[in-house]
């Protein structure tokens, strides 16, 4: 994401300003837009392989349960609650980024679960902690699966996001509980 330059305000009444400003403006106007600013595709995502379908929807649906997985989290880790709408938010945004996403290239997307089974019985801060590391490691995993599934780059780029962001809450939860190291090597592999 870039930002944009800065302008001097109008009327500044410095000429140095005001050259620089057009001295500026005729500048990016003769210099082609560099990559880093410049949109990825501005194409609507095409149609999915069988595999890349199947697996997509898989982590949508990984993605659901994340969404809905957080409010057992958000009851018991309160002191952390800016740190779960945080991670429910990222969820809430993904999960519709891959249902559109889904959609857009013709394939059905799941509807939501009333609920999900959870690993971990959670009744105090560390299994809320201990939950919140298993939905990153699962949406992780989800992730990873959908990476594999494609050779289309706009695909995996896509997959890939959904797994960085996956593996840095991951992080951020096993950084809370004190475990040591708090990354790994490949995360979504078990």
């Amino acid at each position: 994401m870039t930002s944009p330059t800065p302008t001097p305000p109008a009327g500044s009444g410095s000429p140095s300003a005001s050259a620089s400003a057009s001295a500026s403006a005729s500048a990016s106007a003769s210099v082609s837009p560099s990559p880093i600013s410049t949109p990825v595709s501005t194409q609507p995502p095409g149609p999915l392989g069988p595999d890349a379908q199947t697996a997509m929807q898989s982590a949508l649906v990984a993605e659901q349960a994340a969404v809905w997985a957080y409010a057992l989290v958000a009851a018991h880790a309160r002191d952390q609650a800016s740190m779960v709408a945080d991670a429910r938010s990222g969820h809430l945004l993904r999960r519709d980024a891959t249902a559109a996403r889904l959609t857009a290239a013709g394939a059905a997307a799941p509807e939501p679960a009333a609920a999900y089974q959870v690993a971990v019985d959670v009744q105090d801060q560390n299994s809320a902690w201990q939950l919140a590391q298993d939905i990153e490691s699962d949406v992780a995993a989800a992730w990873r699966v959908v990476i594999g599934s494609s050779d289309d780059a706009e695909v995996r780029g896509f997959a890939l996001t959904g797994l960085s962001e996956a593996a840095v809450r991951l992080a951020m939860w096993k950084q809370i509980a004190g475990i040591a190291p708090s990354t790994i090597p490949f995360p979504g592999q078990s």
